[in-house]
Parts: structure tokens; sequence; C-alpha cells
């Protein structure tokens, strides 16, 4: 969060928002925006939130049309200090209010896309801003706050610090491979989800890329998007390149050089049906909603069994085959019931392991991770959802460690 006494430059993400030029173009849809642009309207929109009583440490829940409404909202509830919970647009009803007793938030904003057919991202949509009864104001100092399905149906609250999306961002800048200066990404996936929001939109704010959104997700928009606008990555899950490799009539991207897919393991016949159709292996990462990026692959070197090795300032270890992330503090908003998926090692606010139930093993060769499945297969099914975000259900495991570090050697 936000310094109590402080402006807009003290914030988390205050230098993503403000280092490059006015008339550098900072995302496309059927418009492009300029970062001066963007500067100016999510200005407009932090006074508007003022004005309805938005503050340092008050909870909003963002939810409603992928939009650049959307996402300027998130960076103008940020630059206030907010908590802001992002909850994708397909959770209605019940689901919904359950989740909103639950976590209790002080302001509801929705975005209401206008026109009709299966339009995925617009431009512009109305903001309905509602004060929610019985609201509370932020308990911990997380910024973001996402939510991953369990196996029992009901929603898990994932906690992320300001310092912890900054930790990933300075990850996924050290990753070769990922997209730098001047790129052109097409981002397939929605940013309520993790890999999307920052794999994609941060990432491509750090180091200057350019973000594109097609106005829908069918494939015959994807590669209208791509060639119009000369995209050279795509980023998607497994589900849009397993469309763009197997549809029919197949069109060629001039300018493609990078895919990338955050999401479940990629079947060999579409790395190579895609390889084959576009010139470009698609390149894997791998994480959790809890942790953030744990592996990435963004070339496709190691090919579709390999989701690359451990990125730079990642630790990890194999307790038996389980795969196991380090952190710094619990990802969970709420008390675990048990069995844990947190394992602190004293005190429940100390450092700890994250359980994924994955296994895996580590390429001998070149320290690359491979996913094997999961430990218990029937006890997941359901639990996993979009993107990169997986659910981790976990218990305490024992056996002998291998730990590891990401090292220079890996990525060479």
């Amino acid at each position: 969060m936000r310094h109590a006494s402080g402006g807009e430059s003290d914030w988390w993400g205050a230098g993503l928002l403000a280092r490059h030029p006015s008339g550098a173009v900072w995302a496309e849809g059927d418009h492009a925006v300029t970062y001066g642009l963007l500067r100016t309207q999510t200005s407009r929109l932090r006074d508007l939130f003022t004005a309805h009583g938005i503050r340092s440490g008050t909870t909003v829940a963002l939810q409603g049309t992928p939009s650049f409404s959307q996402l300027r909202s998130a960076l103008a509830l940020w630059a206030l200090g907010a908590q802001v919970m992002l909850i994708g647009q397909e959770i209605r009803g019940i689901e919904l209010a359950r989740l909103l007793d639950s976590r209790r938030p002080q302001f509801h904003v929705a975005f209401s896309g206008s026109g009709h057919g299966r339009r995925t991202f617009h431009d512009e949509c109305e903001i309905l801003v509602r004060r929610m009864r019985r609201g509370l104001p932020a308990a911990t100092a997380h910024c973001l706050v996402h939510f991953t399905s369990g196996s029992t149906g009901f929603a898990k609250a994932v906690g992320r610090t300001g310092s912890s999306l900054l930790a990933e961002l300075d990850s996924f800048r050290r990753v070769p491979g990922m997209p730098g200066a001047g790129a052109r990404v097409l981002v397939l996936g929605p940013v309520t989800h993790s890999f999307s929001l920052v794999g994609g939109l941060l990432h491509n704010m750090h180091v200057g890329a350019v973000t594109v959104f097609a106005p829908r997700s069918a494939r015959p928009a994807v590669l209208r998007t791509a060639l119009r606008s000369g995209a050279d990555t795509i980023l998607g899950t497994t589900a849009h390149f397993t469309e763009l490799a197997l549809g029919d009539r197949p069109v060629r991207v001039p300018g493609l050089r990078r895919a990338v897919s955050g999401g479940e393991r990629l079947p060999d016949r579409v790395y190579a049906g895609f390889a084959d159709r576009y010139g470009v292996r698609i390149g894997q990462a791998y994480g959790t909603t809890e942790s953030g990026v744990v592996a990435a692959d963004p070339t496709g070197w190691y090919g579709p069994g390999s989701v690359g090795p451990v990125v730079p300032g990642r630790q990890v270890r194999l307790i038996g085959e389980e795969l196991q992330v380090r952190l710094d503090h619990t990802p969970y908003l709420s008390e675990e019931p048990p069995p844990a998926r947190f394992v602190a090692d004293g005190a429940p606010d100390s450092p700890g392991w994250l359980c994924t139930r994955d296994r895996a093993a580590f390429d001998p060769a070149g320290g690359a991770v491979r996913i094997l499945g999961r430990i218990d297969p029937a006890a997941d099914r359901g639990d996993r959802v979009h993107g990169l975000d997986h659910l981790l259900l976990a218990d305490r495991t024992a056996g002998r460690a291998l730990t590891r570090s990401a090292r220079p050697r890996l990525w060479a």
C-alpha cells in the first residue's frame, strides 16, 4: 500500500506508470492508448474514487467487462493505497455473493460493456461504484487479492504485496526470451488471472513493451488482431494455442517471433502444429496464484515436456516428488483448515514452503523443471482455474529435500 502521508509517487507501481514518455503507446484495443493519456485518465479516476470515500486501506472488489476502464481503475485504486480484489467476470450469483460476504469489501466497482455479441474486451466501459454494507478495511498490507477455487468449491483469497509483485517483475525481466522494450504482446487471457496481469500487462509496462488486446477470443479475431497490430508475441493458455494450432484455414502471422503458454501442460501435437503453422515454438511458464511465476521457458527451447528453468530469485525444493516453493509468508488471508498448504518454518507469520501437489523432476542436464502430474489427480478434479493459476492442495510430507535456487548456469 501507499504511505499514508504520501502522494501519487510513493505507491509500489508508480514507476511503471511514470517512467515512459507521454507519447509512448501503453496498450492497444480498438484504439491505441498512450502513457500520457493513461496518466491523465488514471488521475481522473483517482479523483472519482476519492470523492466516493476510497482512500488508503480501503478494500475494493473489481469485477466486470475486461476493458481499459478496468485496468485504469486498478491503477488508480493502487495509487490511492486501496486493497484491490480482482474477481473474474465469470463469477456470478451465489458464488459471487458468498465471496463478497467472506471478504466483505467496502466497495464493489463493476464495469458494464456496451454492445452485443461475444466481445471479450472493450476499450471503454461504464463504471459503477457501489458502497457495500458491513464492509471492512484492509487488515493486511496486501495490495492485490486474487481468488482461487478449491476442491470444496469455496473460493480462497490469496494476497500479494507490492514488494512481491515487483520481485516477480524483476524475475520476469531476467528470464531470457521474455518480451523486452518495443515488443508488441497480444495478451489473450483475462487480467484477473495472475499470468496475464503480472507476466503480461505489468511486465510489459516494466520493460517498455506494448500490450495488445483482441476484441474477441475466437481464433479469427485473434489472428486479425495479430496481423493488424503487428504483434510479435502471443501470451495465452493451452486452450488458446490449441485453437490457433489445430484450427481450420491456416493463416501466417509474419511478425510473430514468440509464443508463451501459461496453463495446463502443452500437448506435443499442439507444440508441433503451432511450430509448423507459424514457425514459432511455444514456450511455457509455470507458477501459482500464491507464488507467481516459478519456472519459465519463453522460447520453447526445452520442448513441451518442460516448463523451463527456475526463474531468477525463486527457490524451490522437492520433497519426494512434490514441488514446493519458498515464500516469505503465508499467501492466504484466512486461516487454513488442515491439511496446510503453506508450511511455515516456525511461527505462522514466518517464511515457509508452499506445497503445490504437483509431481516434478529436474532435468539432470540443464536443470529445467518437468511437471510429471498431480500427486492425487482424483482429489484435484475441477481445482484448476484458467491460465497460470493453480489451486494448491497440500499436506505435510516427509522425505529428503532437494533444494534449488535459480542459478545463471540454468540459463546457459
